[in-house]
């Protein structure tokens, strides 16, 4: 049952025997201001109205979320800090010999949050306030980027992946059956008591590794037959769940050659599991040189005076950086969608704009560019006119835009115009005429390179879209949104929308600052 805090002041209360904190530091804020940035009524569809204990009042829980975010203590540590620091007790409008509450509150507060699809509430309880104080005015344009979250689980090799996912399918047919999981577990070749530890080989000695792990393999496979032969396990869904990780953790990384035995497979699938723990996390790439384990941060932020996050959303490390922009602007309700998003490369492909100006928003990015062979002309040296229908060459002949009945678009150049070109060793060496293909969003990316052709628009989005970086820095390292403290992606998502609240507070603070003079 919903419990709200009261509003009468205590002889007690922390704020009454300390005085008032320090302007500007982040516990004066929520001291002063915390009833504007998070309430007890924006948590109400989490509890029941007449049934039950009394709740501890969310909002509290929820101002020791933001503080805990903040400092980036733990559960048991945020606890300990409620009891003992005084700080706290004032920014919680709590007595001096309040104790706290016991760790799992927050814990049990969370997943009422994701239940209850209220993850993002500070967050969009942050940009509510931002509107009132007039933070919200700004350019209708937002910037978008994305950095790395690292994922909370430990990535593990091909046979602990194994070996943990037949190990999660014994405990959980176990759950069901014991006989059964009992029988499941002897009728294999390993013990998978301790599933980290590795089977005893040569593992420096390429033929030796590789035949252990087709044995790993095979024992792998046996534990997938033995359940499938089963009467009704399959119905068990946390059995259903842990066949189909072990089924795809085989399917990743072995090939079954033509006598049906599984062999490595040379080089690593796109959406490979990395843990058995969270099989959510990928391996990622921020470029061709950083790589990460985890999870993609994406965020949207103003283009004004004071930037504020819009939205964040967390994908798979091994996602692209353009797909999310949709999710970004989906995110947001109509009234606070921008005209125009500025990016960068990731951004400027055909589809990502094809899906944003379904949504009625512009791309301002840089149009990704395939690479050219030095002294080669290439495709972006002909001018292409889908409208008119036509392809011209840089040497001036012209050829007509024909569509297959697959809906393909291409223009050939006549061979009698390739072979008196002066410039058909640089075109087309070797073959007897140049064909160009339109892709299926030409239209998107002329538009784009024509708009990047004024040096206007090209000096605000080089000046403008770096802005972000601070944000995002601020986002993943002060408030620690760099390493998920959960596992999955739903949780995730939870901490950085958490963490991009606290981002914005930083100018509603000052600007709240001001107002009171």
């Amino acid at each position: 049952m919903l419990k709200t805090r009261s509003a009468q002041v205590g002889l007690f209360d922390a704020a009454v025997v300390m005085g008032p904190l320090p302007e500007g530091s982040f516990f004066a804020l929520l001291a002063e201001h915390g009833d504007r940035i998070v309430t007890d009524q924006d948590f109400a569809d989490c509890y029941s109205d007449r049934m039950g204990r009394p709740s501890i009042p969310p909002s509290q829980l929820a101002k020791v979320m933001l503080l805990q975010h903040r400092t980036g203590v733990s559960d048991e540590q945020a606890m300990e800090c409620v009891g003992w620091d005084l700080r706290w007790k004032v920014a919680l409008g709590l007595p001096i010999d309040h104790l706290g509450w016991h760790p799992t509150s927050l814990t049990k507060f969370r997943a009422r949050l994701l239940l209850h699809k209220k993850d993002g509430i500070a967050l969009e309880n942050t940009l509510r306030l931002a509107r009132e104080l007039g933070l919200l005015d700004g350019p209708l344009e937002q910037i978008v980027d994305s950095t790395p979250m690292l994922g909370a689980a430990a990535t593990q090799d091909t046979v602990r992946l194994v070996r943990f996912g037949v190990a999660k399918l014994i405990a959980a047919v176990m759950a069901v059956d014991l006989q059964a999981g009992e029988a499941l577990a002897g009728g294999l070749e390993f013990d998978y008591a301790q599933p980290g530890v590795k089977p005893e080989c040569q593992w420096r000695l390429k033929a030796e590794r590789e035949r252990m792990l087709t044995r790993v393999a095979q024992d792998a496979q046996r534990a997938l037959c033995a359940v499938e032969q089963a009467d009704g396990l399959l119905d068990d869904e946390p059995v259903k769940t842990a066949y189909e990780l072990l089924s795809e953790l085989i399917g990743q990384d072995f090939d079954v050659d033509q006598d049906g035995v599984p062999r490595l497979h040379r080089g690593t699938r796109p959406g490979r599991i990395i843990s058995t723990v969270d099989p959510e996390m990928q391996h990622g790439r921020k470029s061709s040189q950083s790589r990460f384990d985890g999870y993609k941060l994406s965020a949207a932020v103003t283009n004004s005076s004071d930037p504020l996050i819009m939205a964040v959303h967390v994908a798979p490390g091994g996602e692209s950086d353009g797909p999310q922009a949709k999710h970004l602007i989906d995110q947001q309700p109509p009234e606070r969608r921008p005209d125009r998003i500025l990016g960068d490369t990731a951004y400027g492909n055909g589809v990502v704009r094809a899906e944003l100006a379904e949504r009625d928003v512009e791309v301002l990015a840089p149009v990704p560019e395939g690479a050219v062979t030095e002294d080669r002309v290439g495709k972006r040296e002909f001018t292409i006119d889908p409208a008119g229908g036509t392809v011209t060459c840089p040497a001036g002949n012209t050829a007509m835009i024909t569509t297959s009945k697959k809906g393909v678009r291409t223009a050939r150049i006549s061979r009698a115009l390739c072979g008196a070109c002066p410039l058909k060793d640089q075109c087309c060496p070797g073959r007897p005429s140049r064909q160009i293909a339109l892709g299926e969003h030409e239209e998107l990316q002329i538009a784009a390179r024509q708009a990047l052709n004024d040096p206007v628009t090209a000096a605000h989005l080089r000046h403008t879209r770096p802005r972000i970086e601070r944000l995002l820095g601020l986002l993943a390292c002060r408030y620690g949104a760099r390493k998920s403290r959960y596992i999955g992606t739903q949780k995730a998502m939870l901490q950085a929308s958490w963490a991009a609240a606290l981002v914005n507070l930083n100018p509603i603070g000052r600007q709240l600052a001001i107002a009171a003079g």
